[in-house]
Parts: structure tokens; sequence; C-alpha cells
């Protein structure tokens, strides 16, 4: 089995999730609203939730965004599943089919996600410093950029938590196709999401690890203007509002690029079965959304 291929299979799945963002930048569309949906949950929970009811109510929040964060990925799948039928992109289709097909589908998904997110905020939470676990910050442009920018001290033990945060949230994204591809149940789609990570393991290991890199790369910026505001720089509020625009900009970006690599990774694993399932499946040509090609089209 050659390794070289396989590898290369998640690069070319990243190069293609950008080109089809070039072509159709309304694949965007679904993931930034949801961005405007979880960060004002994360605002509000920051500034407003009742302390006393911070850890009664924790759960329901967290739960409210991998809701709104899966429902926006099944509209961005349903554009490609119209792609690769032959049919138009219909934002208001791809809506209907995500409330009436799959809402209920998806709600054991989010919430598995759910309960993974929140213990991984218990144990971060109960692992930080005591200088970390400050009074409740009053409102403003550049809190709010700090805190939607995930700005906090850098630790080993942090790092190993957001790529086990990672891992699994690009998990529970190359399951969503299976519930709107092939109108799974939630298990079934969990259960296809571990046979193709088992199945092509180098290649999701490589998208995983190249969208990481992206992010990476977007965030160098905010991390130097997040050290200088530490460092006692200080900037007016409508420079903490731009930087709030890039956030959205990361967010959006990371969150495509996320579902898209592991999308198209599902889409070729199809393919692969359909060819008799053989051999490493860079064997199978790599399917791409801008060609002829309508791989869905029964």
């Amino acid at each position: 089995m050659s390794i070289g291929p396989q590898l290369g299979g998640g690069f070319k799945l990243l190069v293609d999730s950008v080109k089809v963002l070039f072509k159709e930048p309304i694949f965007l569309v679904p993931i930034f609203f949801s961005w405007i949906l979880v960060s004002a949950t994360i605002l509000y929970v920051r500034y407003y939730l009742p302390e006393g009811m911070i850890f009664i109510t924790i759960f329901g929040f967290i739960f409210l965004m991998t809701m709104i964060i899966s429902l926006a990925n099944i509209v961005m799948l349903e554009f490609m599943e119209q792609i690769e039928t032959g049919k138009k992109i219909s934002f208001s289709k791809a809506i209907k089919e995500a409330v009436f097909l799959d809402l209920l589908k998806v709600i054991p998904v989010a919430l598995i996600w759910a309960i993974v997110w929140f213990i991984l905020l218990v144990i971060r939470i109960l692992t930080s410093k005591k200088k970390e676990r400050s009074s409740r910050p009053e409102p403003s442009m550049q809190d709010a950029a700090m805190a939607l920018g995930g700005d906090k001290p850098f630790s080993w033990w942090g790092l190993g938590l957001d790529l086990i945060e990672k891992v699994v949230r690009m998990f529970i994204f190359l399951s969503l196709p299976a519930i709107a591809w092939e109108n799974k149940g939630p298990f079934s789609a969990f259960k296809k999401a571990f046979q193709i990570v088992r199945k092509h393991p180098l290649q999701f290991l490589t998208t995983y690890t190249l969208t990481g890199v992206v992010a990476l790369i977007m965030g160098v910026p905010l991390v130097i203007i997040f050290s200088l505001a530490h460092g006692g720089v200080s900037f007016p509020p409508v420079f903490w509002t731009i930087v709030i625009i890039y956030i959205s900009i990361i967010w959006t970006l990371g969150i495509y690029l996320e579902q898209m690599s592991v999308g198209l990774l599902y889409l070729w694993h199809l393919k692969w079965v359909k060819n008799g399932s053989k051999g490493d499946l860079s064997s199978v040509k790599k399917p791409d959304l801008l060609d002829d090609i309508r791989e869905l089209k029964v």
C-alpha cells in the first residue's frame, strides 16, 4: 500500500474545497449565519446569563450551538447533493430538506457532540489556573473580540483539548452526509463515519491536519493583536469591530473547509464502494463538484 497517494488525497480534498468556494460562494452563507447565532450565544452566556444558572444551563447553550452548526452544515451538504444530482443550487429547497427531513435525525448527533464538548469544557475549567477563572467581565468590543477569538493562556494541556475537540467535530461532520444524502438515522450515520475513518485513516488524518494548519495560519494576526493588547497597547473600539469581522471570516472559512473536506471524502468513499471497494481510495478517481459527472444521481 502506497502512503504517498493517500496523503496526497487529503491535500487534494482541501484544494478542491477552496476551488468550490470560489466557484460557489453561496456555500458560506448558512455557515456565516450560524456564526452570528453562535457568537450571540457565546456573548450572552459571557455577559448576561445569571451567575447561579451557569452550571444548570451551560449544557443547553452548548447543545444549541451544536444544533445551529450541524443544521448549517446540513444545508451546505444539501447544496452539494443538488450539484451532484444535476440540479441548480436552491437555498430554499436546501433549508426545506434540512428542516423537514433531516432535523430530527440531526438532534441526536448534535446532542452527542454537545455532551463531549461539555465534558471537555468542564475538564478545561477544572484544570485551569485560578487567575484564569476571573469574575464576569464588563461588555466591550475588545473583550467580545477576545472571547470570540478564543483568547486564552497557552498550555500543552489546553492544546491537547483543542485537538480532541477538533477531531470530534470533524467526525461529527463526517457523519452528517449520511443523514443528508443517504437518509440514514443518526446511529447509522456514526457507524458509516467510523467505517470511513477505519478504511481511509490517512486521508482523514491529512484532512484533519491541513485544515488545522490553515486555521493556525489565519489565526496568526489574532495572536499578535491579542498579545499587544495584553502588553498594554490600546486599540479603539472601531479596531476591535474590524477584528470581530475578521474572526467571523476565520470561523466561517474554518467550518466550511472542515465540512467540505470530509464531505468530499465521504463522496469519494461512496464512489470507491460503487467501484467494488478494492484497493485504497486513491485507486478511484476523486469526485469533483465542478465537473459534469453527477456522483449522487440515481
